[in-house]
């Protein structure tokens, strides 16, 4: 079970992963599964990058979307629970990256609960055994 304090890092080993107008993409390259997050679970993965923990996690996103804390509290567990059960993720203690979260000015965006899509349909082929070692290299970077 996650503590609030708990952090994870892609799991850039397997994983490739890049948020494009909102939503997360996310590749296993062992598995060939991929994966999307739409709009909470875009900004979740992105926090999730920059190694915040899970009550940071869900400090930013209560404040960002206007949401009741223990409900976002719920959400970033169970997904964050998720992308630990699906390979995409791995526990850290690295230190979060330093940078600013900026306060919303604007209307908050609706919040939806964050939903981790999984696709099988390209599994074969997506697969690589084993990744290809230049991949580790950039391209797999989750910003």
């Amino acid at each position: 079970m996650l503590s609030a304090e708990s952090r994870v890092d892609p799991n850039v080993a397997e994983v490739a992963a890049k948020v494009i107008d909102g939503e997360a993409i996310i590749m296993n390259l062992s598995s060939g599964l991929y994966y999307s997050m739409d709009n909470v679970g875009a900004a979740i993965w992105e926090l999730i990058a920059r190694r915040y923990s899970v009550r940071e996690v869900t400090d930013v996103i209560a404040d960002r979307y206007r949401v009741d804390r223990e409900r976002a509290a719920g959400d970033v567990q169970r997904l964050v629970q998720e992308l630990l059960d699906e390979h995409l993720v791995a526990p850290t203690t690295l230190d979060r990256e330093r940078v600013t979260t900026p306060s919303p000015s604007a209307p908050p965006p609706p919040y939806e609960p964050p939903r981790l899509q999984k696709y099988t349909d390209m599994a074969d082929m997506l697969a690589l055994d084993p990744p290809m070692p230049n991949l580790r290299d950039g391209a797999n970077a989750a910003g």
